[in-house]
């Protein structure tokens, strides 16, 4: 491997567009009696319009929120054409039934639905029957399905958080609001509104759960209740002393990761020059920062995995600087004092908004204690995907810990629902990051390189691999518990000692160490081409035997490799393109297979690609939160033209979900010279007709027999087509 086999970059010569056809329509259902039909659709209407005048937020709102049913052979989405046709619009559809979802409809096209629908039932045509006939049943929305907390039975109060439907306008949004406060000031006096960027306006307060019902009842506009949850952190154990004295090297680079966490404490002066910003956000009531677990944390974004090995050199060799912001504090007792998901969504906004232009990877180790369900996104999760996208950064998220044995391990283990990961670790945009044990003996419950039997698993809420990659972060001995020799290291918050302590919380500073190379490497790049370079170039890791299922829900794509990420190693030449589809347009990506694959025999193709991209999501429709998709047909030569080859491998995507990778081999039935990729970007939901979406592109060439030079064989046949990306080395 020479040391500058650096990747190519795709000219733009090789980029082609062909227009395509678009097609749609719209389930239909042929009813026997329509009239009958009519009258009971008339019925309902006047039924929904009698209770919903009723409602506190009834004039304060031009729409009307109700809740659809198509029949049991059509779903609500395959029926929406012609359900939109009436005048409604869908917000979200059931994640329990497929043919019921809540739709809004504005006070004026509601009354001329009342006249079409009487046309409909008494004109001898019946007047719009290809329309009203997909719609079973109209009522209004079930206050039960809006109210997502638990419930305590002795009526004790509990942290909520209240979030109205994010299509309201942000002047019905502020009316709404006022109401809202001003009832629930009946009840309780800790109330706190805040409306985020992403547009969903929420309201934290705590308050009986007796009055949770009435308040979801009297406010149509609600679109759900959740637990207002709790994140905790944990210490670590002081281990041995730090050595003196201890020389800490100038950073590598001068660029900042951003720790959300307990604080960072500079006991030891060890990150006297590494402290860029200090950001002291504590929950109410707290005096001062815990420090351990972010200390910790730190220790390990900025010096990596291998601290222990300062026992033996006494020096320390970070590789960037932090802004630490510290969320968990204690207060004047000493005892620690929770942040709650509201404050923290708060805190990330405001310090994403304020850093983003120079703070590119933000760590987050923390995570609620439940586990995450189908098609659910937490309110965190929603707002992590929000920033991404809008001032592309990147967030590296930890899978969370699964606190105790769950079952005969390993397949019990990880078969129990409760070791599925939890919040925030379903956010779509983000990288998700699971542990792997380094270090095991005849004591250990893992094996080395295998998953960490605390490390939480997939899938994520839309069904696709989570986590994503995984990295060390310590294992266990066989009465589920910790030891010293098999945790990872980091530095203690009293600065003089080291620390042990595994989690997935020690896991994701290594990817967020990682992510921030990749951004120094390629200065000029998106967070999706440094998602799509630690996803691509990965070492994939085992599962225990006895895990019958698909190991990418387990361990994701593994551990990545950033050496690879940087430089060729000579069996292989990889491709990168950064590019940007729209609607109308089949675009087609041009690479070179080279010649050495026709002439030398041994040799043995393989074809690996790997596509992300950052799309919208749809805050108040989760069954849909993905708002853009795109598919990608492999075109391979052939000596008859060339052969479309469908990417379909369930195993390394899921439609709607932003990481696409595929891998095939071919021994025969193909040609050197110009392959392409056929790339169609899909929509859905309310996103303009003019949108274009980013998306990043490796494309690797492997000699799995390794018998030829890919990379000089592409220099020596493609070189006036192809230039290096030279990485940059940190300043």
């Amino acid at each position: 491997m020479a040391s500058d086999n650096f990747h190519f970059k795709i000219p733009e010569d090789n980029i082609r567009n062909e227009q395509y056809e678009k097609t749609g329509g719209g389930e239909t259902f042929q009813r026997n009696d329509h009239a009958s039909h009519g009258q009971k659709l008339i019925q309902e209407t006047i039924k929904i319009r009698d209770f919903e005048a009723q409602r506190k937020d009834y004039r304060l709102t031009s729409d009307i929120f109700l809740q659809i049913e198509t029949p049991k052979e059509i779903s609500i989405k395959d029926a929406r054409p012609k359900v939109e046709n009436l005048g409604f619009e869908v917000i979200n559809y059931s994640k329990a039934n497929e043919s019921f979802g809540t739709v809004r409809i504005s006070k004026a096209r509601f009354n001329e639905l009342e006249e079409r629908l009487v046309n409909y039932a008494n004109s001898s045509e019946h007047i719009g029957k290809s329309y009203f006939s997909v719609i079973e049943d109209l009522s209004s929305v079930p206050v039960e399905s809006k109210i997502k907390t638990v419930i305590n039975a002795d009526d004790s109060e509990v942290p909520i958080v209240l979030s109205l439907y994010n299509v309201l306008s942000q002047r019905e949004k502020f009316i709404i609001n006022q109401a809202l406060i001003q009832e629930l000031q009946k009840h309780t006096s800790e109330i706190e509104q805040h409306t985020f960027e992403n547009g969903i306006t929420s309201i934290a307060c705590t308050i009986k759960p007796s009055i949770i019902s009435s308040i979801a009842s009297e406010f149509s506009t609600i679109k759900e209740i959740r637990s207002n949850y709790a994140f905790v952190v944990e210490n670590s154990t002081n281990i041995a002393a730090l050595p003196n004295p201890l020389k800490i090297d100038p950073p590598e680079s001068n660029s900042v990761i951003c720790i959300i966490d307990s604080g960072v404490k500079n006991a030891g002066r060890i990150f006297d020059n590494l402290l860029a910003h200090v950001e002291k956000k504590l929950p109410s009531g707290a005096v001062d920062a815990t420090y351990d677990h972010g200390t910790f944390v730190a220790s390990r974004c900025v010096f990596g995995d291998d601290l222990d090995a300062c026992l033996g050199t006494h020096k320390l060799s970070p590789y960037c600087k932090i802004l630490d912001v510290q969320v968990f504090g204690v207060d004047a007792t000493g005892k620690k004092v929770p942040t709650l998901e509201h404050k923290l969504r708060i805190v990330i906004e405001e310090i994403v908004k304020k850093y983003s232009k120079t703070t590119k990877v933000y760590n987050l180790s923390l995570g609620a204690e439940d586990p995450i369900k189908d098609h659910e996104f937490s309110d965190l999760a929603k707002l992590l995907d929000y920033l991404s996208k809008t001032y592309q950064v990147l967030f590296i998220i930890s899978a969370g810990n699964i606190n105790q044995l769950l079952g005969l391990y390993p397949t019990d283990h990880f078969k129990n629902p409760l070791s599925r990961i939890s919040s925030p670790a379903e956010s779509l945009l983000s990288i998700t990051v699971g542990s792997l044990a380094k270090y095991s003996d005849g004591n250990s419950i893992a094996q080395k390189d295998e998953l960490s039997p605390f490390s939480r698993i997939g899938p994520g809420a839309d069904k696709g691999i989570k986590p994503e990659l995984l990295a060390h972060g310590g294992n266990l001995i066989r009465v589920y518990d910790k030891a010293p020799r098999v945790s990872t290291y980091g530095i203690s918050s009293d600065g003089k000692n080291l620390a042990v302590d595994v989690g997935t919380s020690h896991a994701a500073p290594l990817i967020s160490l990682a992510a921030q190379r990749l951004f120094d490497l390629y200065p000029n790049s998106n967070p999706s081409l440094v998602k799509a370079l630690l996803c691509h170039f990965t070492k994939p890791k085992s599962v225990r035997t006895g895990l019958i299922d698909d190991g990418y829900q387990y361990c994701g794509f593994g551990e990545p490799s950033i050496q690879d990420t940087m430089v060729a190693s000579g069996n292989n030449a990889v491709f990168i393109y950064e590019g940007r589809l729209n609607q109308e347009n089949y675009q087609f990506v041009g690479f070179h297979v080279p010649s050495s694959f026709g002439t030398n025999k041994d040799a043995k193709l393989k074809i690996r690609i790997t596509l992300t991209y950052d799309p919208p999501v749809n805050p108040d429709n989760e069954a849909e939160y993905s708002q853009s998709r795109i598919a990608v047909l492999l075109h391979k030569r052939t000596e008859f033209g060339t052969k479309g080859i469908t990417i379909t491998d369930e195993k390394y995507q899921v439609p709607w979900n932003p990481i696409i990778k595929f891998e095939k081999t071919f021994s025969r039935n193909y040609l050197a010279g110009l392959w392409e990729l056929r790339l169609r970007l899909f929509t859905r939901g309310p996103i303009s007709d003019q949108y274009k979406q980013d998306y990043a592109l490796v494309i690797e060439i492997i000699d799995e027999n390794n018998k030829i030079d890919v990379y000089a064989d592409i220099m020596k046949d493609y070189k006036d087509i192809y230039k290096k990306i030279p990485v940059r080395v940190a300043a």
